[in-house]
C-alpha cells in the first residue's frame, strides 16, 4: 500500500470516528471502504450518481415545449409537456370518446418523447376536469402510456378553478436525455414528412403513428443518415420546417403545405435519400 494524506473537515473526521467505533474498525478502514464503495459505485451506476457534489455552471436551455437541465457527461433531465383540451365526453368539448382521448395523447406523449431522445421516468397527470372524470381518463391514459413507454404514470393532480364544460388535461414527462446523438438539421438538407397529415376533427385512431415506425426513423439519425427529427406541431409542416430552418441558419423551402399533429405526423432532414424508409421529400433547407 502507499501512504497518502489528505485534509478533511473535523466534522466528517467525527462522523468518520463514529462509525469506526460501531463497526470495530479502524479510521483508515472506513476511509478506504468509503472511497472504494464510492468509486464502485461510479463504475456501475454511471456519473448520473454524484452524492454531495457540488452542482456547477448547470446549463438550462427551452426547445419549443421542454425544458432540458444539462448535468455534463452527455447527459440532461428533461421536462416535457403535453397539452390536450375541448376533446372529450363533456358539454362543450368537440364529442369524442374519452378512450379515444387518452389514445391521441399518449401517442403524443410517445411520439415526442422519442423524438427528443428522451429516456422517460415518469409521467404526470393533471386535469382542470372534477374527481371521477379526471380519474377514469388517467386509468386510460395511463393504459395507452404503459403499451407505448412502459413508463410509471401518476396523477399529479386535479382542480376545478371554476365550473368547466370542456375538457383539460396536460401530460408532464420527465426524464434523462441522451446528449450524444445530435439533433440538428443543417443547410442543404431534404426536408421529408412521414405519416398522415390530419388533426382535429378528421383524426382517427388508424391514422396514429406506430411507435416502432419512430423508433425506426430516429435510429436514422443516431446512426448519422438523418440530420434530425421532429413532431410536427398544429402549425403542419410549415411551423415544423420553419423552425427546422431556423436551427440551420437557413430558410425552409417546401413544395407543398400539409397539416398533422405530434400523434400523427413527423419531419426528417438529410442529405440523404430517405424515401427507402417511407418518408416523402416535401421541400429543402436553403
Amino acid at each position: 500500500m502507499k501512504l497518502v494524506s489528505l485534509r478533511l473537515e473535523e466534522g466528517l473526521i467525527e462522523k468518520i470516528d463514529e462509525v469506526a467505533r460501531k463497526t470495530l474498525q479502524s479510521r483508515s478502514e472506513i476511509i478506504r471502504s468509503s472511497i472504494a464503495l464510492y468509486l464502485s459505485l461510479l463504475e456501475n451506476i454511471g456519473f448520473y450518481f454524484k452524492p454531495s457534489l457540488p452542482m456547477k455552471n448547470v446549463d438550462v436551455y427551452e426547445e419549443r415545449n421542454a425544458v432540458n437541465v444539462d448535468l455534463g457527461n452527455l447527459t440532461s433531465v428533461s421536462v416535457l409537456s403535453v397539452s390536450y383540451g375541448g376533446v372529450g365526453e363533456l358539454e362543450l368539448d368537440f364529442r369524442k370518446d374519452l378512450g379515444f382521448v387518452a389514445e391521441v395523447m399518449a401517442n403524443q406523449v410517445a411520439v415526442e418523447t422519442c423524438c427528443r431522445f428522451i429516456t422517460p421516468l415518469l409521467v404526470m397527470l393533471t386535469s382542470t376536469c372534477e374527481f371521477l372524470y379526471t380519474h377514469t381518463f388517467f386509468r386510460m391514459f395511463s393504459e395507452a402510456i404503459r403499451e407505448r413507454m412502459k413508463v410509471r404514470t401518476m396523477l399529479a393532480g386535479y382542480e376545478e378553478f371554476f365550473e368547466t364544460k370542456q375538457s383539460g388535461f396536460v401530460a408532464t414527462v420527465v426524464g434523462l436525455r441522451d446528449m450524444s446523438t445530435r439533433n440538428s438539421p443543417r443547410r442543404g438538407d431534404r426536408i421529408y414528412f412521414f405519416g398522415n397529415a390530419v388533426s382535429g376533427a378528421e383524426l382517427s385512431e388508424e391514422e396514429l403513428l406506430d411507435m416502432a415506425d419512430v423508433e425506426r426513423l430516429v435510429g436514422l439519425v443516431k446512426e448519422g443518415k438523418a440530420s434530425a427529427i421532429f413532431p410536427v406541431k398544429s402549425g403542419g409542416l410549415k411551423e415544423v420546417a420553419d423552425y427546422a430552418a431556423a436551427l440551420a441558419g437557413g430558410k425552409a423551402m417546401l413544395f407543398e403545405k400539409r397539416g398533422g399533429c405530434p400523434a400523427t405526423a413527423i419531419v426528417l432532414t438529410s442529405a440523404e435519400d430517405l424515401s427507402g424508409y417511407g418518408c416523402e421529400l416535401v421541400g429543402e433547407i436553403l
